[in-house]
């Protein structure tokens, strides 16, 4: 189902969800996210992990993604990519599921994933 994607004309900005496809996949941020636990020494706050996600991933995200998301205006829909592609990480067992709130945690499948 594709849903469209409308720009208010009025103020320039987007509004409703945006078509599949334009966004950089979640699956390109798993990659990031394991390599910067790692140099961050196993795990790390939430903000200082999509700093250095941004930093590998900054040239490979795109206009959309670089968009702030109409339902949260203060974040970018990149780093809510990466929120949830942390969420998939978590039910693959890349990550920790039980580290506490605002700590990304990655666990010994996570460092196998990453050394494959």
């Amino acid at each position: 189902m594709l849903i469209r994607y409308l720009k208010d004309r009025a103020d320039g900005k987007y509004k409703g969800r945006l078509k599949k496809g334009l966004r950089t996949p979640e699956k390109e941020f798993v990659k990031p996210i394991l390599e910067a636990l790692v140099e961050l020494g196993g795990k790390a706050e939430m903000r200082t992990v999509l700093d250095r996600v941004y930093q590998k991933m900054r040239d490979l995200l795109n206009e959309y993604d670089m968009q702030t998301l109409p339902s949260l205006p203060k974040q970018k829909r990149w780093e809510n990519t990466a929120q949830w592609a942390r969420n998939t990480m978590i039910n693959k067992g890349l990550l920790k599921a039980d580290s506490p709130r605002g700590i990304w945690e990655i666990t010994k499948q996570g460092e196998i994933y990453l050394k494959n």
